[in-house]
């Protein structure tokens, strides 16, 4: 984990913020860092991962509106179901 960062919103709450790299949200997510760099790449899907560029370096707001709001249109969406066999 790079950094934790308190930031307020508004003047409201503050809410925290984690700054990741692609590593570390693939684990957060339990998926493959490769998967994280492709779903992040604006050409390769209509609803890319929320990224931002430190030099040449991904990096994501853990925690942000953005990426609450990525992963709620993620859970809520529909899923292709695979046909298993009995």
């Amino acid at each position: 984990m790079f950094a934790s960062h308190a930031i307020s919103s508004q003047g409201s709450s503050l809410l925290e913020m984690e700054i990741l790299d692609s590593n570390e949200l693939a684990l957060r997510l339990k998926v493959k860092e490769s998967w994280v760099i492709e779903q992040s790449k604006r050409s390769r899907t209509s609803d890319p991962i929320p990224v931002f560029r430190l030099g040449k370096h991904r990096r994501y707001r853990w925690g942000s509106p953005e990426m609450n709001d990525w992963l709620a249109r993620r859970v809520g969406g529909t899923t292709t179901s695979r046909k298993t066999w009995s």
